[in-house]
């Protein structure tokens, strides 16, 4: 893949910042030839006497799949168990969500919270498709999350952040 000068000029105008991903080898930084070759077609499109900035930073890998299930595994297990010692069940739930007309008496599950919380708080993609943990990033599960627990909050449930700095992370990287 190459750039003429007039593509690499044009391409440097429209990005303002660009990422390198490369290795710590015995204290120096490394790039795969790839890596390499668009870093310097990059430095290729600004002026002799321009300044510009390079920046180092250890990258930190978002939560994967399974510790997003970890946080939601015990967030329903905590409403679950919160419920049950208050005396709310899917009719006082759902009465509180929606209307009085559910039959009553059925204790809450964890299918049951897992499909609700879909349905009380909906996330969707960019293209507006309903998106599961699955298929979440960190950002729509953090947000599911705090819907979640607003929601519960007036029921008296409440759920503990599993990491209280979690946004000052999110924000250091």
């Amino acid at each position: 893949m190459s750039l003429n000068q007039n593509q690499m000029i044009s391409l440097g105008e429209q990005m303002k910042a660009q990422k390198f991903y490369g290795q710590s080898r015995n204290s120096v930084f490394s790039l795969s030839p790839e890596q390499k070759l668009l870093r310097k077609q990059y430095l290729a499109t600004f002026k002799p006497d321009d300044i510009i900035e390079e920046t180092l930073k250890k990258h930190r890998n978002p939560k994967s799949y399974s510790q997003v299930k970890t946080i939601f595994g015990l967030m329903i297990e905590s409403t679950i168990a919160q419920a049950n010692d208050l005396g709310i069940d899917v009719s006082y739930l759902l009465k509180y969500l929606l209307d009085d007309k559910i039959p009553k008496g059925q204790g809450l599950t964890k299918d049951f919270l897992h499909e609700i919380m879909y349905v009380i708080c909906p996330t969707t993609d960019d293209d507006g498709r309903r998106v599961t943990l699955s298929r979440m990033n960190t950002a729509q599960a953090a947000s599911l999350f705090d819907q979640f627990r607003n929601i519960m909050a007036p029921l008296g449930i409440q759920i503990s952040e599993p990491d209280p700095k979690w946004k000052e992370k999110i924000k250091e990287q």
